[in-house]
């Protein structure tokens, strides 16, 4: 017998065997009784160095296997862990937006500028195919069948941002649903989401005051105010979005809802601003510019009481439903390349050469600091004339004798060059302290009005550059480096209607109904007398004599409602360059308690007496005849 067989064998039986006496049993023997196996022989034996090479190898084998078991358990459950936590619960719940409504936007009567109409977005949960990296052809395959509008610019980035949810399209109607809705159970990733879509009733009329919404640049999908009120006012006008957590399968199905909770809509906000009179001033500007007698326009009316906006209009402007609504790249640029600027909120953003309306902080300027007395004549033949140099009345004839009162009513810049610069034995302010009384009034400084975008304007000093005693004479009549913005330049007028009052102006009344404190920016920058001096002027620039004639008759066709103001024609560009823009700003009643200031600007639109005054006119004429539109 084999030895090993033998080996086996004797292990298995374990001291047993089969007795012959008794069959299918086993008695017990001895260990003698068995003959000793031979010794095995030397050629089959490992060495011990043998023996310990095989184990150390075997050991290596083991080691490594279990370090890569490890090293990759770490990767994935430690390095790689929260985003593999992501995809596993992604495979599992899907959460479905459901974007809150925004606040109205309501008018100084509760008419209301904005609402909310019942609006729907396709969306793509981008987690399941961001896993094999086929969203964007399920995107293009879902839109061959079903035509809406879609950026797939704007679907691409969010893509290569790894968004979880992206809006593919918006402002869908329940009409366009019905051709959706039979393509969706072959799109798992594609879903129909509640998107409250905003309706702005009146369009470009309130576009740069109230602006519009677009989708944030957030990981989800949000949409968030890009202009005027509607960004200001972002935190309150946006609600507390709700939504579902559902349970899906494995290819993205709804199984089962987790947990939803109900959004919360926005505040709704009131503001100063009266419908009529801001849709009133947005006809008449379109009809200037569209007419080319002007290449834009503003018009900015404030309650001098409160400083609060009742109109802000600037044009050209733009529709804020097609933004809402989302446009396309193209679409955009179009917009954003126009030579009218449509986005450019002149009121607040643009800048310009305030011309004779500067006159009003002059006036104050030189009687606060003694340079003559109200009283004070020259004797204006046209122009003065220092050295080689000619400074002319923008009446080339002449005025004859002036003095304060009625520089401000013929806007003689004879006058406002000689006690601004100095001449004929008068010292002048000189730039120094013109500017610090412009800047008194708010020149050079932000208003600080609820909007974005607003710019402070410019108002020299005489340090910034090489300055000359011509520098002065010019700015002393609103030109040279200054710059004001229209809503700027509006907020002195409003001082001299309320008392002398400079307020902070404000867009919002109130906000749930609660109202924001009114805050002034300044008061009483000069006395009574001084006040009431420059008032008078103000007044005999709208009565029979002044520059503002369209208005002389105001009185007359509305009951005693006494008016005053300021006309102003500014030059810019190149010398030489005849384009002018007009101004004209004006209060009323003049007697009691102001209830308008408004100012009128039009880009290259001509003069302040012959073009910004007669629509001005036309705006006071509805705002003290009924307030009713035809």
């Amino acid at each position: 017998m084999n030895i090993n067989l033998f080996e086996e064998i004797s292990s298995l039986t374990r001291g047993y065997r089969r007795s012959k006496s008794s069959k299918g049993s086993f008695e017990k023997f001895k260990v003698e009784d068995i003959s000793p196996l031979p010794p095995k022989s030397s050629e089959t034996e490992l060495s011990s160095d043998e023996k310990n090479w095989r184990g150390i190898f075997l050991i290596l084998i083991v080691l490594i296997v279990v370090l890569v078991f490890a090293a990759k358990s770490f990767d994935l459950q430690v390095i790689k862990g929260q985003d593999n936590l992501t995809l596993a619960e992604g495979n599992r719940v899907r959460i479905v937006n459901e974007r809150a409504e925004r606040g109205l936007i309501l008018d100084r009567n509760g008419e209301v500028l904005v609402r909310n109409k019942p609006a729907f977005s396709v969306e793509l949960t981008a987690d399941f195919c961001l896993l094999n990296g086929n969203c964007l052809s399920e995107v293009n395959e879902f839109l061959a069948l079903v035509p809406l509008k879609a950026d797939i610019e704007r679907i691409t980035k969010d893509l290569e941002a790894k968004k979880p949810n992206i809006v593919i399209a918006s402002g869908l109607t329940k009409e366009d649903l019905l051709t959706v809705e039979t393509h969706l159970q072959n799109f798992p990733n594609i879903s129909v989401v509640t998107d409250p879509e905003r309706d702005y009733l009146y369009s470009d009329a309130f576009a740069h005051l109230i602006g519009y919404v677009g989708f944030g640049d957030t990981l989800y999908p949000t949409v968030e105010g890009k202009a005027g009120v509607e960004q200001e006012y972002d935190a309150v006008l946006k609600g507390i979005s709700g939504g579902e957590v559902v349970q899906v399968d494995s290819s993205g199905r709804r199984v089962a809802v987790l947990s939803e909770k109900n959004p919360i809509p926005g505040s709704e906000v009131e503001l100063y601003v009266d419908k009529g009179l801001q849709l009133k001033a947005y006809e008449l500007l379109k009809a200037r510019v569209e007419s080319k007698k002007a290449t834009a326009g503003v018009v900015v009316a404030q309650d001098p009481k409160t400083g609060g906006i009742l109109a802000l209009v600037s044009y050209p402007a733009f529709d804020p439903n097609k933004l809402s609504t989302g446009l396309s790249q193209a679409e955009f640029n179009a917009l954003v390349s126009n030579p009218g600027f449509p986005f450019f909120n002149r009121a607040i953003s643009g800048s310009y050469p305030p011309g004779s309306t500067f006159k009003m902080i002059m006036a104050a300027a030189v009687l606060a600091e003694k340079i003559v007395d109200e009283y004070y004549q020259i004797n204006d033949g046209g122009f003065i004339q220092v050295g080689s140099y000619i400074f002319r009345n923008w009446n080339t004839a002449g005025h004859g004798l002036v003095d304060l009162r009625r520089a401000l009513q013929v806007s003689n810049d004879t006058y406002f060059y000689t006690v601004g610069g100095g001449y004929g034995g008068v010292k002048g302010l000189g730039i120094g302290k013109i500017a610090e009384w412009a800047k008194k009034f708010g020149f050079g400084s932000k208003t600080g009005i609820d909007l974005p975008n607003e710019v402070a304007g410019f108002m020299p000093d005489g340090t910034e550059r090489d300055w000359y005693l011509g520098d002065t004479y010019i700015a002393s009549i609103g030109q040279s480096d200054i710059l004001s913005t229209p809503l700027q330049l509006n907020n002195v007028t409003t001082y001299y209607a309320n008392g002398g009052f400079l307020f902070e102006p404000q867009v919002v009344k109130s906000i749930d109904g609660s109202q924001p404190d009114t805050e002034v920016i300044s008061q009483n920058l000069i006395d009574s007398h001084i006040y009431d001096v420059v008032r008078e002027g103000m007044k005999m620039s709208v009565e029979p004599g002044g520059t503002a004639y369209p208005l002389f008759d105001f009185a007359a066709r509305h009951n005693g409602v006494e008016l005053a103001g300021k006309t102003g024609t500014s030059e810019f560009g190149e010398v030489g360059n005849e384009s002018t823009h007009a101004w004209f700003t004006v209060f009323g009643p003049y007697n009691g308690q102001a209830e308008i200031a408004l100012t009128v600007f039009l880009e290259e639109g001509g003069g302040g007496s012959d073009d910004a005054a007669p629509i001005a006119k036309e705006l006071l004429d509805y705002w003290f005849g009924g307030r009713s539109l035809d």
